[in-house]
């Protein structure tokens, strides 16, 4: 018998699945279930329902019914804030780990459990998983949402004088003090978004004014910046650099290797773990030095860079747009990896060589074991000055031995510390970088 665990992917349900709607209002944890591939793949391509409970031996549906692609756009996959929705990719191409994100009417759950067989409406879950994610509210007043009654709308401006945001107010005013009875989390989200929110227009078409609708999303009410939490970074370079906050590299590198140390100690590890975790801190976003990221954390400007004077940045300017340039797919982590291998005195700082490198490859979640490492059309060469030392790299790593010296350091490292161990290590870097983006955002 065959007891290889099914590969799973992630489904969620939401009524809105544009990649706008989905950046204000991301995924979450909170709203997800864990299905198997083979199971999920049948549903979306109306073949026979698959007993989950064998999903690891049932074969996966044939292609006549996977190639098709999802041209009634009732699922999308998420790609991260970067890339945002796709609604073009054929059932076949759905891989395990993905982010699948479902049109509640399609239905699928019963009593919050798996079901295919059911046709029932799914709740829209998204804006009350951001509630029990984290510091940071959304509401979208997205007409065919429970608890959303006669919202303002992009449409209504034009019939009053009275700014978005004061139509909002009100709106929200009337919601509290109303006689209808408000789910707990939506009466949270009202008080935590309070005055302190930004009104944001989604779904805008010039020819069908009428479709479009507001998102609210909170601010910080001392800086009046985008709330961000450590749940809406999902490891993308979009929603981890662009905070709107202007952050040197160094300080980011600085802030987050001495977070990691205070974490690890808290922990009660061994002091060459918390100094190799606070060495890998200290060295994790090397990669951003590239100019094309630094020219996408100034929106473009080459001025802006210009006056720079060389000292690179972590975060993005307040107020950029994003620009192209940078090459699609391309990992900061994985040339960071490539830049402290160039010098033999800083790997000679870790008592580890291996997990400070791991770390540091591994602190946006790929690469375990395989990092994703493609083609630079337009090769740079990557160099900065650290504590004395000059670290230096090629943007292109495709033709060396990085893949595979990372895999093979993976698995070295599972058998030293084993596979729990080894991700919880890899967990306190990720949260010592989570929280130390919070609070240069102004907002821990």
């Amino acid at each position: 018998i065959d007891r290889t665990p099914p590969a799973d992917v992630s489904v969620l349900w939401r009524s809105d699945r544009s990649s706008e709607a989905l950046r204000l209002v991301p995924p979450r944890q909170a709203e997800c279930i864990q299905v198997p591939i083979s199971a999920v793949k049948s549903w979306l391509a109306d073949g026979p329902e698959v007993d989950i409970a064998d999903a690891g031996q049932v074969p996966e549906p044939e292609d006549s019914h996977t190639s098709a692609k999802s041209h009634n756009k009732n699922w999308v996959r998420w790609a991260g804030f970067g890339e945002g929705a796709k609604d073009d990719v054929p059932i076949r191409d759905i891989r395990p780990g993905d982010l699948l994100i479902v049109d509640p009417e399609r239905g699928g759950l019963t009593a919050g459990t798996w079901d295919p067989s059911s046709k029932e409406p799914v709740e829209d879950l998204g804006d009350a998983a951001q509630i029990a994610s984290g510091r940071r509210a959304t509401l979208r007043l997205y007409p065919n949402l429970p608890h959303v009654v006669s919202p303002p709308t992009p449409a209504g401006e034009t019939d009053t004088d009275a700014s978005p945001f004061s139509q909002v107010a009100e709106w929200l005013d009337s919601r509290i003090a109303g006689p209808n009875e408000l789910p707990h989390w939506m009466r949270t989200a009202v008080e935590k978004l309070g005055k302190d929110f930004d009104v944001n227009a989604v779904g805008i078409d010039n020819e069908n004014p009428d479709g479009s609708y507001y998102i609210l999303t909170s601010q910080d009410p001392k800086t009046k910046k985008p709330v961000v939490d450590a749940g809406t970074l999902d490891d993308s370079d979009e929603a981890g650099s662009f905070t709107a906050t202007s952050v040197n590299l160094s300080r980011h590198l600085d802030g987050v290797g001495e977070r990691a140390g205070h974490i690890a100690e808290r922990l009660g590890l061994p002091r060459e773990i918390v100094g190799d975790l606070r060495l890998a801190g200290r060295l994790h976003d090397l990669g951003k030095v590239d100019s094309r990221f630094q020219s996408q954390l100034v929106g473009g400007d080459p001025i802006e860079l210009a006056m720079r004077h060389g000292e690179p940045l972590a975060k993005s300017l307040p107020g950029v747009r994003r620009v192209a340039g940078y090459p699609a797919g391309m990992r900061h982590e994985i040339a960071s990896v490539a830049m402290i291998e160039s010098n033999a005195d800083v790997l000679g700082l870790a008592h580890d060589e291996d997990l400070v490198l791991h770390l540091v490859g591994t602190h946006h979640g790929w690469g375990r074991p395989l990092p994703p490492i493609i083609e630079d059309p337009d090769p740079q060469v990557l160099s900065y000055a650290w504590d004395g030392h000059l670290l230096t790299a090629s943007s292109d790593l495709v033709e060396g031995s990085l893949a595979v010296d990372m895999a093979d350091r993976f698995w070295r490292l599972v058998e030293r510390y084993g596979y729990h161990g080894l991700a919880w290590l890899e967990a306190v870097l990720r949260l010592a970088d989570h929280r130390q983006s919070e609070e240069e955002s102004g907002q821990a």
